[in-house]
């Protein structure tokens, strides 16, 4: 490794686990009626997507776009990127954070649902629960590079 990638990793560690520390502390709303409110994190439209059981690795069914930077009994960081055109794997997700390092667009196939677009922001961290089967598209004109922190136990 060198210098530069050495340097860069600290950093993005950092932010991971500050990004890490603010998701998992954060209470649910409650709803007038006292009742747990769900999350606005949905991946179509309001709709949420339920793993059917079957759970894809991301970093083994895109081991070229996505890099493990570190692993351990809570957590597993990683960097994932894609350039313009690429397409990665299908894959799950655990509950997880992300910061976006560059944006640009991607295109999200949800496994029986509609494709829809995201844009992904510079700077924006966002926390997502469990998310099912998907493949993704860059369909813009910028690589876009994402700091995941997959959420293995909060004990």
């Amino acid at each position: 490794m060198t210098n530069t990638n050495t340097s860069m990793i600290k950093p993005i560690l950092i932010i991971a686990i500050f990004y890490l520390t603010i998701s998992c502390n954060q209470n649910p709303k409650t709803a007038e009626d006292g009742k747990v409110t769900p999350s606005n994190d949905t991946l179509q439209n309001g709709k949420a997507t339920k793993i059917d059981g079957t759970e894809i690795d991301f970093v083994e069914s895109s081991p070229d776009k996505a890099k493990i930077l570190l692993e351990n009994e809570y957590v597993r960081v990683i960097e994932y990127s894609l350039k313009p055109g690429e397409k990665d794997s299908t894959h799950t997700h655990p509950p997880k954070t992300s910061y976006v390092i560059s944006g640009g667009t991607l295109r999200v196939y949800p496994e029986n649902e509609k494709p829809f677009d995201a844009e992904e922001v510079k700077g924006t961290a966002d926390w997502a629960d469990k998310r099912g089967k998907h493949y993704v598209e860059n369909i813009g004109k910028t690589t876009v590079t994402i700091l995941l922190t997959e959420i293995k136990s909060a004990q």
